[in-house]
């Protein structure tokens, strides 16, 4: 597998001065990854790219930049890195905001991405 490491990311001012070119490129590289699986369900088949995107937005939004806290994001995203024998895929829930509290109470508890203890991974988004 072709893990990241630290050298691999931009620091937080690098990513804020391309932030916008480098999210353009993954997300046109993205919508050939992804699969509907049903009306609120998307799978989304991740690569070295797409874990780089998420660790990247995740050190932004959390504006991490101490080498423990970036070393705790790359070993929760570096294992979405296929390692050429197998495909890695996250589930993309998609609800407009009316639908959104009542279908997340009906999924709490329902899996280890939703509604278990620790930080979630689960990326539900806004349709709309």
């Amino acid at each position: 597998m072709n893990r990241l490491s630290s050298t691999d990311l931009m620091s937080l001012e690098q990513y804020a001065r391309e932030r916008a070119a480098f999210r353009a490129r993954v997300l046109q590289h993205k919508a050939g990854r992804q699969l509907a699986v049903g009306p609120h369900a998307t799978w989304c088949f991740e690569d070295r790219l797409t874990v780089q995107y998420q660790v990247q937005e995740m050190l932004r939004a959390e504006r991490i930049f101490e080498p423990a806290g970036i070393a705790e994001e790359l070993a929760a995203y570096n294992p979405l890195i296929p390692d050429g024998r197998n495909w890695k895929v996250t589930l993309l829930l998609e609800f407009d905001a009316a639908e959104r509290p009542r279908a997340l109470a009906e999924l709490k508890g329902r899996g280890p991405m939703l509604g278990a203890g620790g930080r979630s991974r689960a990326g539900v988004r806004h349709r709309g």
